[in-house]
C-alpha cells in the first residue's frame, strides 16, 4: 500500500458536520473514516456522574451518517464514543446504534474495546509492584497511585492507545466486523491505527493524526463541526479539508500541530514522542498543505489512568453589582462575609463545606494567576460556589452566604437595600454532585493490549 487516505468528519462525534463534505469526502476514496468521541476537556463529572457532555440526538445524528457511509462504501469505521468513555457511558451510545441499525434496515458488527479499567485488575498490579506516576504536581494526586485511590474512585478509564484498535482490525479484515467502536481512547489513537497496521512511518502516522484528530480546526476558517481529509505515504502526508469553504494553510497546520500542549514541538504519547522541531510544512496547492520531516522517540510503554472520586456537592448563586465603592471594597467584603457565615454555621463543622467567589470582571477566569492587579471594572458578575458534604448542606451555606454578601455593611455605603442583584429567581442552583480527579497516573505495560477488551457485538442487538 502505498498511502493511506483517511476522512476525520467532525472533532467530536456529537459535534456535527455538512452532509456536503461528507460526501465530497468519499468521492475522494477514503480507506477509513475515523472520529473521536472521548475527552476529559469538560472535567471530571461526567466520568463520576455516567452521563454524557454531548447530547443522544446528535451523537446519533452523527454516528448514523457515519455508519452509512460506511457501509454504502465497503470502509471500515473507527469512533471512540460515550464522552468519558466508560462502559456505562459506551452503552448509552450503543442504544443509539441500535435505533441506528433499525431505522436503516441494515445489520452491523462492531468490534467494540472497552476502555474502562478493572479495579482488581489495576489493584493487582500495584500490589505486584508496578508504579503509576502522577502526571502533574498537584497535591491532592498521590505522587503513586494507591490501593486506597483506587478504592476510593468511582470509576477508572484509561486512554488505549491505537495497539488494541490496530488488533481489533484484524477482525475487519477477517470479514468479521463492519468497524470499531471503543470507550476511552487516545485522541489521535483513532486515526493512527490504521496506517500503523499497514507499516506506514511512525513519526509521520502520529504527527497527521495530531493534526487532523480535530476535524476541520486545522482549517481556515477553523471548526469542530467539519471534517478534515489526510492522506499518508512513506515520505510525507497531505491535509486538506473536503469544505470547499475552508483550506488548509501553512499557518494553520504547524498552529494546529502544537495545540493543546506546554511544549509545542514535543506530543507525549504511549510508546514513546512526536518531536515536531525539524517539521517541513509546505504549500502544495491552494487548499492542501505537504508535511514531513518530524521525528519520533520511542519510550518505554505506557498508558494515562484517568479516575474520579466523589467529593461533595454543589450549590451555586449568580450575581452582579455595578456599585464603585462595593466593588472597591469587595476583597474585605468577601473576607468578612466568609467570617459571619462560619460564625452563624457554628453547629455544621468547618470541613462540612467549602465557599469560594469567583469575581468575574477582576479575576474571575484565572483567580491567583491574574497578572492585572487591582482593577476597577465598573461591574462585577460573582458567583458564589458552595461544595458542601451534603446536597443540603450546601444549599444552607449558599443561601446564607448569598443572604449576608446582599446586605453586608462596609465603607462608603449608600444603600441598605442590597449589595448585588440577581439575573435570576431563584437566585440559587443546586448543581449536584461534584467529582474530582484523583487518578491522573501513567502505568508502564509490557503487553498495550493487556487491560482493554474486545468483543464482538452485533446490532440490532
Amino acid at each position: 500500500m502505498d498511502e493511506v487516505r483517511i476522512y476525520v468528519p467532525t472533532a467530536q462525534v456529537g459535534y456535527g458536520f455538512p452532509i456536503e463534505s461528507l460526501e465530497i469526502a468519499l468521492k475522494w476514496g477514503p480507506h477509513i473514516i475515523a472520529a473521536q468521541g472521548t475527552s476529559t476537556d469538560v472535567g471530571p463529572y461526567y466520568l463520576g456522574s455516567g452521563t454524557s457532555y454531548t447530547e443522544a440526538e446528535c451523537v446519533k445524528r452523527d454516528l448514523k451518517l457515519i455508519i452509512k457511509a460506511s457501509k454504502e462504501s465497503n470502509i471500515p469505521f473507527i469512533c471512540s464514543v460515550g464522552g468519558a468513555g466508560a462502559d456505562i457511558h459506551v452503552e448509552n451510545v450503543f442504544k443509539l446504534v441500535d435505533q441506528i441499525c433499525r431505522e436503516l434496515s441494515i445489520k452491523l458488527r462492531v468490534a467494540f474495546i472497552s476502555g474502562e479499567i478493572s479495579k482488581e485488575w489495576l489493584k493487582k498490579k500495584l500490589l505486584s509492584g508496578s508504579k503509576a506516576k502522577r502526571l502533574v504536581p498537584i497535591e491532592r494526586l498521590s505522587e503513586y497511585l494507591t490501593v486506597e485511590d483506587v478504592d476510593e474512585s468511582v470509576r477508572i478509564v484509561a486512554q488505549m492507545g491505537p495497539e488494541p484498535i490496530i488488533k481489533a482490525l484484524d477482525k475487519y479484515f477477517r470479514g468479521e466486523v463492519d468497524g470499531v467502536i471503543t470507550g476511552r481512547a487516545l485522541d489521535v489513537g483513532v486515526v493512527a491505527a490504521y496506517p500503523l497496521k499497514f507499516g506506514f512511518p511512525k513519526n509521520l502516522v502520529y504527527h497527521m493524526s495530531k493534526i487532523i484528530e480535530c476535524g476541520a480546526l486545522a482549517a481556515e476558517p477553523g471548526s469542530s463541526s467539519d471534517g478534515i481529509f489526510g492522506i499518508i505515504t512513506k515520505d510525507y502526508f497531505l491535509v486538506r479539508p473536503p469544505n470547499p469553504r475552508r483550506r488548509c494553510t501553512v499557518t494553520s497546520i504547524v498552529a494546529h500541530s502544537f495545540y493543546e500542549r506546554d511544549n509545542p514541538f514535543m506530543e507525549k504519547l504511549p510508546e514513546g514522542y512526536l518531536d515536531v522541531t525539524t517539521a517541513t510544512y509546505t504549500q502544495y496547492d491552494e487548499r492542501t498543505v505537504m508535511v514531513g520531516g518530524s521525528r519520533f522517540v520511542v519510550q518505554p510503554y505506557t498508558i494515562k489512568l484517568e479516575g474520579v472520586k466523589l467529593v461533595g456537592f454543589r450549590t451555586i448563586s449568580i450575581a452582579g453589582s455595578r456599585d464603585p465603592n462595593f466593588i472597591s471594597n469587595l476583597p474585605k467584603i468577601l473576607e468578612e462575609v466568609v467570617e459571619v457565615v462560619k460564625d452563624r454555621l457554628r453547629h455544621i463543622p468547618e470541613n462540612y463545606y467549602v465557599v469560594n467567589f469567583r469575581v468575574y470582571g477582576v479575576n474571575g477566569v484565572m483567580g491567583i494567576h491574574e497578572p492585572i492587579k487591582n482593577p476597577q471594572p465598573h461591574e462585577v458578575g460573582i458567583v458564589i460556589d458552595v461544595v458542601g458534604k451534603t446536597q443540603e448542606i450546601a444549599n444552607s451555606v449558599c443561601a446564607l452566604t448569598r443572604a449576608t454578601l446582599l446586605h453586608h455593611g462596609f465603607e462608603g455605603r449608600k444603600t441598605t437595600a442590597g449589595n448585588i442583584a440577581f439575573p435570576f429567581s431563584p437566585s440559587d442552583f443546586p448543581v449536584g454532585p461534584v467529582y474530582e480527579f484523583n487518578i491522573w497516573h501513567t502505568l508502564e505495560l509490557e503487553d498495550p493490549t493487556e487491560p482493554f477488551n474486545t468483543k464482538v457485538i452485533e446490532f440490532p442487538r
